[in-house]
């Protein structure tokens, strides 16, 4: 893993003082604050000797439950040996880390993450960068471009102007899955998680009929057991009355866990506005920080456009 970095020095009990700036990029790899490391052995029991011990134990795990098999799972277990079994250390640490480092618990969260990739084969299909480029220009989704006073990274979508046939839900998760891919690079990221923000405001009848229960199984289904990520909150802001039918549709298939997780708040923003300070958020989202820059977030997590893209100027 990455070497500490020069940040400075706080102890737990100063954690309330945190601020972006005591944070490092969300996109890259780069050293690990002190405070992360010693955040990551507290809250994940993550340490040296446990990395070693759990990654050898997962490999071993992978192989056992191909062994193991019974002819009802033998595809499943061969499935994941497949995908896993020749993998990077860095790739088993995401799932080690979003499972505290029980290996047992990551070979079930990789189950779930080749599952996924079975069960929603439109949403983890070939996706043209140039077009999730295209889209983060409009906040659907977009990436704030620091990091919280905790460390987690925030990924929004703004529904204001957002035309479902022209950008079907498939398409929308398809464009999450891989910036949360992309995002998930970063040790950091997986240590203190990711934030989901949806602003409602422009939220009209028309986009309750256009995503059905399939649609919102695609985004539960990433959001419960699929993906190595920690998703330590969903902020859902400005939604009008009739959004409950849509949430009344999904509440059923929610875990308690998640469930305490997803923040309905409507016009009353100072929850919101408690949780992540009005200068961190630009100003589509209510904030007082500069507005949001989807062109140059897509910079920051791809790299320079190339040449060779294609420019949609009808966005």
């Amino acid at each position: 893993t990455s070497q500490a970095g020069t940040f400075r020095r706080i102890s737990v009990s100063q954690e309330t003082s945190f601020t972006p700036k005591d944070h490092g990029p969300i996109i890259g790899k780069h050293p690990l604050p002190i405070h992360t490391v010693k955040k990551a052995e507290r809250e994940l029991n993550e340490t040296p000797e446990t990395r070693e011990r759990e990654i050898a134990n997962l490999r071993a795990i992978i192989e056992k439950r191909v062994q193991e098999a019974t002819d009802e799972d033998k595809v499943e277990a061969t499935g994941v040996r497949t995908r896993f079994a020749s993998t990077s250390d860095a790739e088993l640490i995401k799932f080690l880390r979003a499972r505290k480092f029980d290996a047992e618990k990551a070979y079930t969260l990789m189950k779930g993450y080749v599952k996924y990739s079975i069960k929603h084969p439109d949403v983890v299909g070939n996706v043209r960068e140039s077009d999730v480029r295209q889209w983060m220009g409009k906040g659907r989704p977009g990436v704030l471009p620091t990091r919280d006073a905790h460390g987690r990274v925030i990924l929004f979508f703004r529904l204001d102007g957002w035309d479902p046939e022209e950008f079907p839900f498939t398409e929308v998760m398809q464009c999450f899955v891989y910036v949360l891919e992309k995002l998930l690079e970063s040790e950091e990221t997986q240590i203190n998680g990711v934030c989901l923000v949806e602003d409602f405001s422009g939220y009209t009848l028309n986009h309750v009929s256009a995503v059905g229960i399939n649609e919102y199984r695609q985004m539960i289904d990433m959001l419960q057991g699929s993906f190595p990520c920690r998703f330590k909150g969903i902020h859902c802001i400005r939604q009008p009355w009739f959004f409950a039918k849509a949430f009344g549709l999904i509440q059923p298939f929610l875990k308690a866990k998640l469930f305490e997780r997803i923040h309905v708040l409507g016009e009353d923003l100072d929850p919101f506005f408690n949780e992540f300070k009005k200068d961190f958020l630009p100003e589509e989202l209510g904030g007082t920080g500069a507005a949001y820059d989807g062109k140059a977030l897509a910079n920051m997590l791809f790299g320079p456009k190339k040449d060779d893209e294609d420019e949609d100027t009808a966005l």
